[in-house]
């Protein structure tokens, strides 16, 4: 299991081609959160366009894989991205890469900005990430944690990021490489307590994204983020002490893409769904 780290973030701008909010409100939404496969691959047939396929075959080349954000909602397994990154494949020839999983469970979804910052993804891996190159798959982006947390894992276990898409999000939050005067403002607001925020999440405000640091910078009664980061901090400090078992992490069990719905195993102009698994096909 690998663990965001202290490396600044380093993943060209997001594609995002829709606005947050009009995924929210399409029919087949929160079933393929929940992780219902068929509402999965009907919204991602319906919204990955051959435009939005078109502006994807640009980022890196054709040996460039896509992995899509395979995580435990608070509803249940989340299959939006791995629909997503089927459909791309099917429009690009681009393979998907499923070797990589999350293994806990912040359920960061309908979180707020300063809850987001503090429950960290962590990713695992069975696969040989070492040299490949990645376009990373989400349904949503809003401060870009997730994103930053994958790229993490994938930087650490030998691989490169060519780019990220999600499929709604704020355009103002496409940038996740942090801007000097951003992290400038962040410092002179927090920079006595970065070593308690790197304490509570393993690394300091210089491996922020521009969102999350803004957020931070921004937030008002500031005294506010100064005593949450001090309670993570604290928190941080139990766990290792092995005083908050309730909090350990487990992987996901064996086959989490499995579904009793069966898989897409072929995305062109006719879907099929034929099997038990959703694989590489």
């Amino acid at each position: 299991m690998t663990k965001r780290d202290d490396f600044s973030v380093d993943i060209p701008d997001v594609l995002i081609p829709y606005k947050l909010g009009d995924l929210g409100g399409h029919p087949d939404y929160q079933a393929a959160k929940a992780g219902d496969t068929a509402a999965a691959i009907k919204l991602a047939s319906e919204l990955v366009t051959d435009d939005v396929a078109e502006k994807i075959a640009h980022i890196g080349g054709n040996d460039t894989l896509l992995l899509p954000v395979l995580a435990e909602e608070l509803a249940g397994r989340n299959k939006i991205p791995l629909a997503i990154a089927k459909v791309l494949q099917g429009k690009t020839g681009r393979k998907v890469e499923l070797s990589v999983y999350q293994v806990n469970k912040p359920t960061r979804t309908g979180l707020g900005g300063l809850d987001r910052i503090f429950a960290v993804p962590e990713f695992e891996g069975e696969g040989d990430l070492s040299g490949k190159l990645f376009l990373l798959v989400d349904d949503t982006l809003t401060q870009g944690g997730t994103f930053a947390s994958l790229a993490a894992h994938i930087r650490q276990n030998g691989g490169r990021v060519a780019g990220a898409m999600a499929l709604t999000g704020k355009q103002f939050s496409a940038r996740l490489r942090l801007d000097t005067s951003t992290l400038d403002k962040l410092r002179q607001q927090h920079g006595d307590i970065e070593n308690d925020f790197r304490e509570a999440t393993g690394y300091g405000f210089g491996a922020l994204t521009e969102s999350e640091a803004r957020y931070l910078a921004n937030y008002k009664p500031s005294q506010a983020v100064r005593d949450r980061i001090l309670e993570e901090r604290d928190a941080a400090i139990s766990r290792s002490n092995g005083q908050d078992t309730g909090s350990i992490k487990k992987p996901p069990p064996p086959g989490w893409v499995e579904t009793t719905l069966g898989a897409v195993v072929d995305y062109g102009s006719t879907i099929k769904v034929e099997s038990t698994v959703i694989e590489d096909s």
